[in-house]
């Protein structure tokens, strides 16, 4: 009976992985973008409404305002998906009744209230408000399933 032995010799690089998890370019940092982009497509369709779901475009600035942006935080690489328009937390969170503060929305210095809808105006002494349209955080479960 022959007996044969081999031996390894390995070593762990922990610069070489350090670089590797926490460089802008490492492959940590594309997965996380690659995840990011298909947050931002997902949150930009769910804007578009679906078939029960309330359409919310009328200029399509809030969608195209939806960004990606790869940064470090702690560092660590990190990517933050979102948008500058000063509406979004209205459309996100909703208003009047279906927002924080669950009441109607009456006007502040008038009598009624005065807003352009469709082709015209519409004039009102209270509203409801807006369903939220969880856009962004509907959209979190796109980063799960990458190919």
């Amino acid at each position: 009976m022959v007996r044969i032995t081999a031996t390894t010799n390995s070593r762990f690089n922990r610069n070489l992985l350090n670089a590797q998890l926490n460089s802008p370019n490492g492959n940590l940092a594309r997965d996380l973008l690659r995840r990011g982009i298909r947050v931002q497509s997902q949150a930009k369709r769910n804007l578009g409404g679906g078939p029960t779901g309330p359409r919310r475009i009328d200029t399509g600035r809030l969608r195209t305002s939806i960004a990606v942006d790869l940064r470090t935080y702690r560092g660590r690489p990190a990517v933050r998906i979102g948008t500058n328009v000063y509406y979004a937390r209205w459309v996100h969170d909703g208003t009047g009744l279906y927002g924080p503060r669950r009441r109607l929305i009456r006007p502040a210095r008038r009598r009624v209230m005065r807003w352009r809808s469709g082709g015209g105006f519409v004039y009102a002494r209270y509203t409801r408000g807006m369903r939220p349209n969880h856009f962004l955080t509907g959209a979190l479960d796109a980063a799960r399933s990458v190919r």
